[in-house]
């Protein structure tokens, strides 16, 4: 399985992660105090936490054609954020989460709900699965209302690297 592009929206333009993304990245990780919501706990510099998420995105490829792409802004062209299908094992069930990560000075603009919406509408029309997940901290309520609109619901709590989180899902 590989993703197939193009992949947009009226705003927004999916693509695979680079190499060269990573400075862009690096901002995700400065005065974002949402870090603990994605197991971001340690301390390091910012393009250190960027290099592991990216390398960490670069093998999913590799592994299961899959994982997070970058969300270029078409008004400006400059990466804004995150969205993608990740494999997921909740329990000993395979499924496919839908993941998301905005710049924080991109918050608030609609953009996570806008690329979560068009990356479950891809998951869809390829027929991938026909059940979707979002794992989302329990203190986080932005993520919430994004499940929320991508015409999610809260199932149940779990537990997910240690942090309580609950499990949305939609069965298409």
């Amino acid at each position: 399985m590989k993703y197939h592009f193009p992949i947009e929206t009226e705003r927004l333009s999916l693509r695979l992660l680079t190499p060269e993304d990573l400075d862009a990245w690096s901002v995700f990780f400065i005065n974002n105090p949402q870090l603990y919501f994605v197991g971001i706990t340690e301390e390091a510099t910012p393009h250190v936490h960027a290099k592991k998420w990216m390398d960490r995105q670069l093998q999913r490829y590799t592994d299961t054609g899959l994982g997070m792409l970058a969300i270029i802004e078409k008004s400006s062209n400059k990466l804004i954020g995150q969205v993608g299908i990740l494999q997921r094992d909740v329990d000993g069930e395979r499924f496919y989460e839908i993941g998301y990560g905005i710049i924080p000075e991109k918050w608030g603009k609609g953009f996570a709900s806008e690329g979560a919406i068009r990356i479950k509408q891809y998951l869809v029309a390829q027929s991938i699965d026909n059940k979707v997940i979002s794992l989302i901290h329990q203190d986080n309520i932005g993520s919430q209302k994004v499940a929320e609109k991508n015409g999610m619901h809260r199932e149940r709590e779990w537990l997910f690297e240690g942090k309580p989180c609950y499990i949305y899902r939609q069965d298409l």
